[in-house]
């Protein structure tokens, strides 16, 4: 018997890697579907039939790591956690790890955990979902395009009409107006979430006003790519709420109204309005030279239901990994994919993947 531990398996996110996961499990393959709500996860195991069943788990609770990790293969993890220890616990065990969140200060904890990894006989893969995730393909084939890299700008539009989930919203909400240190060119500089706007085109919502946010897709791409400069900007799919937001933090009351009101309580709010629509949009562009012609290449995914996206994402890893294709440590999707393996998956599911590329002089 083959286990998986799918831990947030009934979230906005979770539920989709589960019924991709269950829709192609083998006889011998079995998913436990974990959460705090046992009730939860053991509706959606039901709904999923005899691949799926529900267990109680609170991942901040190391005193229940043995129990729930006993006979368990591999592991998906769908929510933010306040440490590694759950990721320790596993890569310690041999089980494989396959994590959906997006804070690079946790990345880099568990990028830390390579050797120790290697050690035990075990896999971890990060940067799995669109930003990052996607976002880290489409970066890692526009480099790939040129002899040299002097720019690698992202792209990132969410439409508002979707419902991110609360533990996405509140991530989202905290990082408005929160300073984060970029590199260019090799010297360290602050900016803030919203700040910093420049145009973005993006496939079919056209040019629209973007803004600095700490999605780790921009830092580990610079790390791992070994690219001079990496950004990455966001919007919403309303101008109203992206510029009505950028001009909170830039007037100083965001942080001030956020702390009144309490980051839960607003997410809580912004899943109950429909400002926009569902669909997204990201690109990705790669500055520098081709011999020694300089040319910006551009790649791109867009469509509707980015939950959806990470979902599949997640469960295209996960399946990997299980096969044996990916070697133990620990990377990031775009160091054990080539970015083919995952557009291809989306199209089918009918994403829509842009290509272009413009001579610079």
């Amino acid at each position: 018997m083959t286990q998986t531990l799918l831990v947030g398996g009934y979230g906005s996110v979770g539920h989709i890697v589960a019924r991709e996961l269950t829709s192609s499990m083998a006889e011998r393959e079995q998913l436990l579907i974990a959460g705090r709500d046992d009730s939860k996860a053991a509706s959606l195991a039901e709904r999923l039939g005899d691949h799926a069943s529900g267990v109680s788990f609170d991942v901040e609770a190391p005193a229940t790591y043995s129990s729930v990790l006993k006979d368990v293969d591999q592991v998906i993890v769908c929510l933010d956690q306040s440490g590694t220890a759950f990721v320790e616990a596993c890569l310690e065990r041999g089980i494989d790890y396959v994590d959906v969140t997006a804070s690079d200060e946790f990345f880099r904890q568990v990028e830390s955990f390579d050797q120790f990894a290697r050690e035990n006989d075990a896999t971890a893969v990060l940067s799995v979902g669109l930003a990052p995730g996607v976002t880290n393909l489409l970066a890692a084939r526009a480099v790939d395009e040129l002899s040299t890299v002097s720019d690698v700008r992202i792209g990132v539009l969410l439409g508002l009409g979707e419902s991110f989930g609360p533990e996405a919203s509140r991530w989202t909400l905290e990082h408005i107006g929160r300073p984060f240190t970029v590199q260019t060119n090799g010297d360290s500089r602050t900016v803030r979430g919203f700040t910093d706007p420049r145009p973005i085109e993006f496939p079919r919502y056209g040019c629209r006003t973007a803004y600095r946010f700490d999605f780790a897709d921009q830092h580990v791409v610079q790390r791992t790519l070994d690219v001079p400069t990496a950004s990455t900007r966001f919007c919403f799919d309303s101008r109203l709420a992206s510029t009505g937001i950028h001009g909170l933090v830039r007037a100083g009351v965001y942080q001030p109204m956020a702390d009144a009101v309490g980051v839960d309580r607003l997410a809580r709010l912004s899943e109950s309005l429909s400002l926009g629509g569902d669909g997204f949009a990201v690109t990705v562009t790669a500055e520098g030279r081709r011999d020694k012609t300089r040319i910006a290449t551009t790649e791109a995914v867009d469509g509707r239901e980015q939950s959806h996206v990470t979902g599949l994402v997640a469960a295209v890893v996960a399946q990997a990994v299980a096969a044996g294709d990916v070697s133990n440590g620990v990377s990031h999707v775009h160091q054990i994919l080539e970015p083919t393996t995952v557009l291809d998956e989306l199209r089918s599911h009918g994403y829509r993947t842009t290509s272009s590329e413009r001579v610079l002089g």
